[in-house]
């Protein structure tokens, strides 16, 4: 953070149009704003997975520092009549982080993310303790799609800002 790009300058200011693919943008904005390192983003969503099972079991400060507060309520609780339903995630892994895109122009900035997760997934009904979906003891894997936003405090820059819980590859 404390090498970041001076105050005035934009991402896009110092955006490489002519960089062939998503990491290579990343890694040159990185000589200019190492907060852009792909590994940096990939750090910030490690955390941030970490913070989100922490979520799960009630603690949810980690997880609003590191992630816009609406997303909460979104990535724990499914649609459903009084917020009966709860997904739950135990002990997941991230198993893969993939940049998929990165939105200098965006105001903050944006990288936007692929990842693939293992661990205990399921959904409950919070009156009746019924799994809805899933197993309360498999572990499975899934993906999902997070971008992150360059809007957040020194000690995490890059906070979740939208998910998407990405269909298993080969339908199933």
């Amino acid at each position: 953070v404390a090498d970041a790009l001076p105050a005035g300058v934009s991402p896009s200011d110092v955006d490489d149009d002519d960089a062939r693919t998503v990491v290579a943008k990343a890694r040159d904005l990185a000589v200019a704003d190492p907060r852009f390192d792909p590994d940096i983003i990939e750090a910030a969503v490690r955390r941030a997975v970490a913070a989100w099972a922490e979520a799960v079991d009630g603690d949810d400060a980690a997880f609003a520092h590191l992630a816009q507060p609406r997303l909460l309520e979104e990535l724990l609780y499914p649609p459903s009549p009084g917020r009966s339903l709860r997904l739950v995630v135990r002990a997941p892994v991230v198993t893969s982080v993939t940049l998929t895109a990165l939105d200098t122009d965006a105001d903050p900035a944006t990288a936007t993310v692929r990842m693939g997760l293992e661990g205990v997934r399921y959904v409950e009904d919070r009156n009746t303790l019924d799994t809805g979906a899933g197993s309360k003891t498999g572990v499975t894997r899934f993906d999902g799609t997070w971008t992150l936003a360059l809007d957040g405090p020194p000690d995490a820059p890059w906070r979740v800002s939208a998910v998407r819980d990405d269909p298993p590859a080969g339908g199933g």
